[in-house]
């Protein structure tokens, strides 16, 4: 307790950046969009609610009768979303955009099996309404990423101003909130990626035979909430590596690969098999539960109309530079023009910074871990959204239109890379500024538009 709260102004801040700034995000945006959000919000609703009637989705099914009437009814925050009238007595799914097959149910069901007990707390504890209820589960996602990303701050030896600066920043990014505050299984993936750093760290700690199933593990649950979240793993895994490098090396020496390896492969090397693990296992459950080949599953149609191969694929992964910008966001489309002006200036400073702290171990003499961390942080994002877009092209046939969502959990790694590389006395204050300025845009532009 000592070492993650050494003060009680370490505590109060701690509170305030993991709890009381996100919790009042995310209520924000649940009471101002009540629509359905166009990122495949109903399809994953529809995924949690079959789960907790005891049921389980299969890829090519038609979406439960009571998903087509919330849809109806809420509608959906997409200009030319077709949907029948709300008051019409029976609903049918060719009557909506793409069929409204369970195309989601090609995403493995650790969130969507953790939500359900969530969502019955919210519902029948706190009387809010089913779709709301499903969406405050976000709230508990996040709060516990970010507390995690704080004790493994600490544990990385980071200062609380610091930790609290970088938390800041992730918690109050536009793209985070919007992510958190929907239904989607990317709202667990600030969790995700904070305690695999955080495993990695303690791994590196208080080494023991805990190591190998711990890690093991805990890569098979990052992934199996969201196969995206392996980038994490990677990045996680090459992060122990640079810290065995650092500790091996003396200098003007360099470390053997069998030195390296001995000494990489219990932790490092735990974390990618119980990933490789979770993913092989979903790719072959999946494909059996599956009831039609999804490159002909009508849903993904739009994604087949528009031109598709390695060249916009390539063009497309630049986005997953941006994990915590480049995606649909929280500010709601078409209200105001000042909108779309915040939210590039809002934007265009969190890439920045965040990709100036991944990349300073370009410029410095001698990279100590934090350094290679970001660096691999950098490589993975985006070869790593190489890689994902040709296997959705590949297996979908689609236009894989990647976006810097789906490195939502490398996040942690790049906040907290770039607090450990700063240097200068007023920096961390103007990480506050600009922690602070991201937290009231998004405020603002949530409630008044």
């Amino acid at each position: 307790m000592e070492m993650c709260f050494p003060t009680r102004p370490a505590l109060v801040l701690a509170l305030l950046v993991c709890f009381v700034a996100p919790a009042a995000l995310i209520v924000a945006h649940i009471h101002e969009n009540p629509q359905f959000s166009p990122i495949d919000e109903a399809e994953h609703w529809d995924y949690v609610t079959r789960l907790a009637n005891g049921g389980f989705p299969r890829l090519g099914q038609f979406v439960q009768p009571a998903t087509l009437r919330a849809q109806a009814c809420r509608g959906t925050a997409l200009p030319g979303f077709n949907a029948p009238p709300c008051t019409q007595r029976i609903l049918k799914p060719a009557e909506f955009s793409g069929g409204d097959y369970t195309y989601e149910a090609q995403q493995p069901p650790v969130y969507y099996a953790a939500t359900v007990p969530m969502r019955w707390v919210a519902m029948n504890v706190f009387r809010v309404g089913d779709v709301e209820g499903t969406r405050a589960t976000g709230t508990v996602w996040l709060c516990a990423g970010l507390f995690v990303m704080w004790m493994a701050g600490r544990l990385a030896g980071f200062r609380p101003l610091a930790i609290g600066a970088a938390i800041l920043l992730v918690g109050s990014a536009p793209l985070v909130v919007y992510e958190e505050a929907s239904i989607t299984n990317g709202a667990a993936s600030i969790l995700a990626g904070s305690s695999l750093f955080l495993l990695a760290a303690l791994a590196w700690r208080h080494p023991g035979r805990w190591v190998v199933p711990v890690l093991g593990a805990g890569a098979f649950v990052a992934v199996a909430i969201d196969q995206s979240n392996a980038l994490a793993v990677i990045v996680a895994s090459a992060m122990f590596g640079a810290l065995v490098t650092g500790r091996n090396d003396a200098p003007g020496e360099t470390t053997s690969v069998r030195t390296f390896l001995r000494a990489w492969w219990p932790a490092g090397g735990a974390l990618l098999i119980g990933a490789l693990a979770s993913a092989l296992a979903w790719i072959v459950v999946s494909r059996e539960l599956a009831l039609v080949n999804p490159k002909i599953l009508p849903a993904f149609g739009a994604l087949r109309t528009t031109p598709r191969g390695l060249g916009e694929i390539f063009r497309e992964a630049v986005a997953m530079l941006g994990p915590v910008t480049d995606s649909y966001n929280v500010y709601r489309p078409m209200i105001t023009s000042n909108n779309s002006n915040m939210e590039t200036v809002v934007n265009e400073g969190l890439r920045t910074l965040l990709l100036a702290g991944a990349l300073a171990g370009l410029f410095v003499h001698r990279r100590l871990w934090y350094h290679w961390m970001g660096l691999v942080s950098v490589a993975t994002l985006y070869v790593g959204g190489v890689v994902l877009g040709v296997g959705l092209w590949l297996d979908y046939d689609i236009d894989p239109s990647l976006t810097g969502r789906y490195g939502l959990s490398v996040a942690p790694f790049l906040a907290l890379g770039l607090v450990a590389a700063i240097r200068g006395r007023w920096v961390l204050p103007g990480l506050w500024v600009v922690g602070a300025v991201t937290f009231a845009t998004t405020l603002w532009y949530t409630l008044v538009g």
